[in-house]
């Protein structure tokens, strides 16, 4: 029997991905921090959509989160077919004023989190082949971002992570895909941070079901890349004529 493992899957669009998949009839693993509902909703995907599901708790962030997350399948012997790398964080001010702790810890999730996970997967990804990849980057990693330096060279990072991946299994069978949605109301803080913002901000706001489904169903028919919402497919294509006080978010 074959799962789709989710990272951040207890909130906003990791957790709308889980109830798509499970909708198409996919067996969800949920992967995100502790205390944070993940028996319920565990519970309640499994029990609406009528597919197997399962979670663990456990923070990213640590160095050794994907090796346990890793461990942990094996030893439930459920078989990944899916992996989305979904976890992320982000914030807004001046790069001096954060703490490096913070910075830090952004770099680990973002970053570190996502290579970890994708490494311990794909030799599973290709055992379960024909088998999918989507990794959640932004359209941040389009533009260059003031006020939030960290966050959008992160996503750079995963953007560029994501592409090379996609040539490199496309001979295992392994698809990978590319999710670059705007700016996501997925919580309080994220909403403050819209509304703070700046024009590009606000233009790209979609809603986390929307991304959700675009982004799963997209993967699954083997996109490259994946930008909900036809204000933001529209905005990249006018960037380079756009006013720069215009691309900061």
């Amino acid at each position: 029997m074959k799962y789709t493992l989710i990272t951040g899957a207890s909130q906003g669009m990791g957790l709308e991905m889980a109830r798509e998949c499970a909708s198409l009839g996919r067996n969800i693993l949920l992967i995100s921090l502790p205390k944070e509902n993940l028996k319920v909703f565990s519970e309640n995907i499994a029990d609406k959509f009528n597919v197997q599901t399962d979670f663990y708790e456990i923070d990213l962030t640590k160095d050794k989160s994907a090796e346990e997350i890793y461990n942990w399948v094996k030893k439930k012997n459920y078989s990944i077919d899916f992996l989305i790398n979904n976890a992320g964080f982000g914030g807004f001010g001046a790069f001096e004023e954060y703490t490096l702790a913070y910075v830090e810890k952004m770099i680990d999730l973002n970053i570190k989190a996502t290579t970890r996970m994708t490494h311990y997967f794909i030799p599973e990804l290709k055992k379960n082949s024909p088998s999918f990849i989507l990794n959640n980057a932004s359209m941040i990693a389009n533009f260059p971002c003031p006020y939030k330096s960290v966050y959008a060279a992160s996503k750079v990072y995963v953007k560029y992570f994501t592409e090379a991946l996609r040539v490199e299994l496309d001979s295992f069978g392994i698809s990978v895909s590319l999710l670059q949605p705007g700016a996501t109301p997925t919580n309080d803080v994220v909403k403050n941070q819209i509304q703070k913002g700046g024009f590009m901000a606000r233009l790209s706001v979609t809603e986390a079901q929307k991304v959700a489904r675009k982004g799963v169903r997209n993967t699954l028919k083997g996109r490259p890349v994946i930008i909900p919402g036809w204000k933001n497919r529209m905005s990249l294509r006018f960037l380079k004529v756009l006013p720069y006080s215009l691309l900061q978010i």
